[in-house]
């Protein structure tokens, strides 16, 4: 076995020098994108990994010699043949999702500790590329942690699965959870979701399935029963009022986080604006508001449609700015069936009218103040606001039900 190089107290010195420097040379590497301190020596090119700290979780960027098998980076934690581990190790084990620098180009990957025999079949290759890693091998007694580095990128398939479920109006927190534990990486996610890492609240792994599972499992009995959806009520909406307390919180909840302004992107193209800058705005709802929404709204709408409801989704609150044009659309059927739509705000020039269909093709102009509210049958009506919204803004939430399947009515279909 072999003796180790350093000891503990003289590696200590040498690996608080080393996170100076590796700090700087991350720093400078990043910002000119390799093209100042990219080689280690003057000849040995070199990668940044990103990291997140296992405590902190704070990003940590980290300096490595550039080793690639089959094009994928190969992360080498030597430490120089020191007796103990880089902390970047302790890391990667913690939060395996990183992104490796190299060049100006950042890709982000799953990052998995190699066996004791996957190291020595790639061993070869980590040495074809520094040949001192040999060295460093025989320096310690520590087994160097050896790093593969699967790619991780955000599919067609997810994408499509990420806006269809944005546009179900799906709680994003939950949505980003489920990304992660797919192994995504947090920045690659907020970049899909058009919003930032630090938007999100990582959900327990355990309860993050289990609402929508619920849903889909209900979708799946509904398809079962209908061919089409049914209608429900004879005119197929109907004008009501908000909860004044309730309204007052959500209101509450939109002045003093206004400053958290998402600009809104619709899939479906169905929202767009004849003015300047975004048609519209978001404010994510936390999930305790949502609920509180959804079950303040329960039995009224389940009084007007004559049917029992399972929530499916609350999202908002919505900001329309000047010049937005809502195109005329039917909600997403299944999940979106009877819908609520629930005027918090307006500051206005001229009203702004709701333009439906009733279930006889008549159309009807509807103009809600603040806490009104209008129940409708969101998937079967034809709907819209397709003149330009003349005003600085208006404020909405929406709240969607399906019908409850019974258990029964699934096992005799």
């Amino acid at each position: 076995m072999s003796k180790e190089k350093y000891s503990a107290k003289k590696a200590s010195r040498i690996r608080k020098a080393l996170k100076i420097i590796s700090g700087l040379n991350s720093f400078i590497y990043k910002i000119s994108n390799g093209k100042i301190w990219g080689k280690w020596a003057g000849k040995h090119p070199i990668m940044v990994l990103s990291v997140f700290g296992s405590k902190t979780g704070k990003v940590r960027n980290v300096p490595l010699i550039k080793v690639l098998d089959n094009d994928s980076p190969v992360l080498v934690a030597s430490m120089g043949g020191m007796p103990m581990h880089p902390s970047w190790y302790f890391n990667v084990i913690a939060n395996p999702r990183i992104s490796v620098q190299i060049g100006s180009e950042k890709k982000y990957y799953l990052a998995k500790k190699l066996t004791d025999e996957e190291k020595d079949r790639v061993w070869p290759t980590v040495c074809s590329f520094y040949p001192d890693y040999d060295q460093y091998k025989k320096n310690t007694q520590r087994n160097i942690g050896v790093f593969s580095c699967e790619e991780k990128t955000m599919t067609k398939e997810w994408k499509k699965w990420v806006n269809e479920n944005i546009n179900k109006g799906c709680d994003k927190n939950e949505l980003y959870s489920i990304l992660y534990y797919e192994g995504f990486h947090p920045e690659l996610i907020a970049t899909e979701m058009n919003a930032r890492v630090g938007d999100f609240k990582l959900q327990p792994e355990n309860k993050r399935s289990s609402k929508e599972e619920r849903i889909q499992n209900m979708v799946q009995a509904f398809k079962n029963a209908h061919k089409e959806i049914p209608i429900y009520t004879d005119v197929g909406f109907k004008k009501d009022k908000l909860d004044d307390a309730l309204h007052q919180k959500i209101l509450k909840f939109y002045s003093e986080n206004s400053a958290s302004l998402q600009i809104e992107n619709v899939a479906g193209g169905y929202i767009e604006t004849a003015g300047d800058g975004s048609a519209s705005h978001t404010i994510e709802m936390p999930n305790d508001l949502r609920d509180e929404v959804h079950q303040s709204l329960l039995n009224k709408v389940e009084d007007w449609s004559g049917i029992r409801l399972l929530p499916t989704y609350v999202y908002g609150v919505r900001i329309y700015n000047r010049g937005a044009i809502l195109k005329p659309h039917r909600d997403r059927e299944e999940t979106h069936i009877i819908g609520v739509i629930i005027n918090i705000d307006q500051k206005v020039d001229e009203p702004w009218a709701l333009e439906i269909e009733d279930h006889q093709s008549n159309n009807y102009e509807i103009f809600l103040s603040p806490g009104e509210v209008i129940f409708y049958e969101s998937a079967k009506l034809d709907h819209g606001r397709p003149k330009p919204f003349d005003g600085d803004s208006f404020v909405n939430v929406f709240c969607h039900y399906m019908p409850f399947i019974k258990k029964e009515t699934r096992d005799e279909v």
